[in-house]
């Protein structure tokens, strides 16, 4: 963490300040981004957003790093890079590359950063590799998993069809937040869901007027406890999500599991109470 720095999503004059700043020291090694925002796109960044950061990256030669963990295959095939329009140099992936086979994940990105990545098996090697593997990494049946499972996620149009019922379940809980008149906001980035009930994420530390800190802390753990009992309130009515804050779509879902879906929102969200009512 030591040599570690943030910037605020969707801030290009925050980033541009920290990378000229580090040109004094060495420069910066990589720009790391969720290129839909932080947690699944809970603070969403404007489409172009991303363009300036690989402009600000080619400008300072930072390397431009990805983490399509959850966009990867979710926003489309190409996923969140080929949607904005950007080339990062370097890709991380999640579980899904391999429809969940174990040793799943991956690494990908542009050759002349590749070939620095080594396996275990690169002795000898007149390049200096930094080692990036495991016990059931890089193994061919993973490669073979990962290989069908992609072709079949493009043969089944997946993402889009995932992406529907994203904006089926979004659009549905809208109805039902206005029905009940609740100041909850329910959007969606295809198939990846947000229902937001208090915030949590939202909150903004000013590390310019540390006196503040202490108070956006008491009330950031006061809405992780309302997160958690809303998420408890929709696993009792066999909802499953994550932190009670997101939910994801799946193109092995139907419309009828959609709606099914919202009528148990509709029981849980009957009986939440304005606070002051």
């Amino acid at each position: 963490m030591r040599d570690t720095q943030e910037f605020f999503p969707g801030d290009l004059n925050e980033l541009e300040r920290k990378l000229r700043r580090n040109q004094l020291s060495g420069g910066t090694a990589a720009v790391f981004i969720e290129p839909v925002g932080p947690e699944s796109g809970t603070t969403p960044l404007a489409k172009e957003f991303n363009k300036g950061v690989e402009r600000l990256c080619r400008k300072y030669g930072a390397l431009l790093i990805f983490d399509e963990v959850v966009t990867g295959f979710r926003i489309g095939m190409a996923g969140a890079q080929g949607y904005f329009g950007v080339e990062p140099d370097l890709t991380v992936f999640g579980k899904v590359i391999a429809g969940g086979y174990p040793g799943a994940g991956g690494l990908g990105g542009k050759r002349e950063y590749m070939k620095y990545m080594g396996a275990g098996l690169d002795g000898g090697q007149k390049i200096k590799k930094a080692f990036c593997g495991g016990t059931m990494a890089a193994t061919p049946i993973s490669c073979v998993a990962g290989y069908y499972t992609l072709e079949e996620i493009d043969k089944q149009n997946a993402c889009q069809r995932a992406g529907i019922l994203g904006d089926r379940l979004t659009k549905g809980l809208q109805q039902i937040i206005d029905k009940y008149n609740l100041p909850f906001v329910a959007f969606n980035q295809g198939s990846i869901c947000h229902m937001e009930t208090v915030g949590t994420m939202h909150l903004h530390i000013d590390w310019h007027k540390p006196w503040q800190i202490p108070g956006v802390l008491k009330e950031s753990d006061v809405r992780k406890a309302e997160m958690q009992h809303m998420g408890a309130a929709y696993m009792a009515e066999g909802i499953v999500t994550v932190g009670g804050s997101r939910l994801y779509t799946s193109a092995a879902y139907t419309e009828e599991m959609i709606d099914d879906a919202l009528s148990r929102f509709d029981r849980i969200f009957s009986k939440c109470v304005q606070i002051g009512e």
